[in-house]
C-alpha cells in the first residue's frame, strides 16, 4: 500500500520545493543586479542585464556575474555606448558586493576559472 503512493508523494514534494529553488536562485541573481547598480550608479546608466550569475560550491561565499550595461551618452558612431562588465562578488551577509571588476564572460565554465583566480 505504501509503495503504491511512495511515487505520487515524491512527483507533490518536487513540484512543491521546485518553486522555492527557483526564487532561490533568482533572489541571488537580483541582489548581484543591486549590487552592480548601486557600484554603477554615478555612471548615468539606463539599462543594467546581468547576463550570467554563477557560485561554485569549492567558493561558497563568491560568485561571478557578467552584465550587459548601456548609459546615457553615445559612442563615437552615435549610438548608445554599451559595456560588458564581469565582477566576482563576496557575500556580505545576505547581499553581495563587488569584491573586484573581472573579465566578461557567459560561460560558466571561465566563470569557474575566475572564481579559482585563473585568468
Amino acid at each position: 500500500m505504501i509503495n503504491r503512493f511512495a511515487p505520487r508523494a515524491l512527483i507533490v514534494l518536487v513540484v512543491c520545493f521546485f518553486p522555492l529553488l527557483a526564487t532561490s536562485c533568482s533572489s541571488d541573481k537580483s541582489k548581484a543586479k543591486s549590487a552592480i547598480a548601486e557600484y554603477l550608479k554615478n555612471q548615468g546608466t539606463t539599462s543594467l542585464n546581468v547576463d550570467l550569475f554563477y557560485t561554485d560550491p569549492n567558493f561558497p561565499d563568491k560568485a561571478y556575474t557578467s552584465a550587459t550595461v548601456t548609459y546615457n551618452f553615445a559612442s563615437s558612431r552615435g549610438t548608445p555606448q554599451r559595456d560588458f562588465l564581469g565582477f566576482i562578488l563576496a557575500r556580505d551577509g545576505n547581499n553581495w558586493r563587488i569584491e573586484r571588476p573581472s573579465v566578461y564572460t557567459k560561460e560558466e565554465q571561465k566563470a569557474a576559472m575566475y572564481l579559482a583566480g585563473g585568468k
